[in-house]
């Protein structure tokens, strides 16, 4: 990986929710040893626009002055060795501000309610507008966050290229020392049980495709324990219960042509510890 792409990228609001992304994104950094970069969005032209006055920017950039310092203050205390750089930019949302600065980042970390408690504030306009666009981990910070279970959840699509989404779980497992649950869920077609379908064989079929499929990552990393899971069930349904005993759950993006797909969407909108959703850089 380039130099370019050297520091975790967080983005602030000056919410709670954004203070534990701040928290989470600081260990994240300094178990990396990375820099951390808080940024904070306002949603203003670069130039004066009619209506306002330079005075007014000002005035905003001074009101917001103070919540970069004291987020700044929260990474420092949480990782007093850290190396943080605050940023102010101007942009038309969030998500775009963000998206100016992710490609200079490992990975870009936000929390999942905006200022007010608005659940959607943050979590429709800026997660759903990143993950599955940026070229890399896009983490929404929800849920437990104690990094505490000892655990990582990956989803792993056995159609679509699970490698992002692995690299990233296997990665995260290494430097926490943790192990990895390498999940599949798959739902039986309509009338399966009545056709007679033995699901019991199919899971096993599937079974030996997940195996397969990690071996380059077990012979990679093998330190880390690996739990292969295949159960059946709703994708969703099944990393949501998964997630209650983890510290992260990784998911992949769906690519060009459907950047976010309804799993991921499930994931960040219901799991209950964060969760990263990856996109290749390539």
């Amino acid at each position: 990986m380039s130099t370019r792409r050297a520091a975790v990228l967080v983005g602030t609001d000056g919410s709670p929710s954004a203070d534990r992304a701040i928290g989470w994104a600081a260990d994240e950094a300094a178990r990396s040893g990375r820099e951390l970069r808080i940024l904070h969005v306002l949603e203003t032209p670069t130039k004066t626009a009619p209506g306002k006055t330079a005075g007014d920017t000002d005035a905003l950039v001074d009101s917001w002055t103070p919540v970069l310092r004291g987020a700044q203050d929260l990474a420092l205390r949480r990782q007093p060795d850290l190396k943080v750089e605050t940023m102010l930019v101007h942009d038309r949302d969030i998500a775009a501000g963000l998206r100016q600065y992710a490609g200079e980042a490992t990975e870009v970390v936000i929390g999942h309610r905006g200022r007010g408690g608005f659940a959607e504030l943050l979590l429709g306009s800026t997660a759903l507008h990143l993950a599955g666009h940026f070229p890399g981990p896009v983490v929404v910070v929800r849920g437990r966050d104690d990094g505490t279970a000892g655990e990582i959840v990956a989803g792993v699509d056995l159609v679509e290229d699970p490698a992002p989404a692995l690299d990233h779980a296997f990665a995260a497992a290494s430097a926490r020392g943790a192990r990895v649950r390498a999940l599949h869920a798959w739902r039986p077609a309509p009338l399966a049980y009545e056709a007679g379908v033995d699901l019991e064989r199919t899971s096993d079929v599937y079974r030996g495709q997940l195996a397969s499929i990690l071996v380059s990552w077990r012979e990679r990393y093998p330190g880390v324990e690996v739990i292969e899971d295949v159960v059946i069930g709703h994708p969703v349904e099944a990393l949501v219960l998964a997630s209650a005993k983890a510290d992260l759950v990784v998911v992949g993006s769906r690519g060009r042509t459907l950047p976010l797909g309804s799993v991921s969407h499930g994931a960040i909108h219901h799991a209950r510890c964060p969760v990263a959703v990856v996109r290749s850089y390539d």
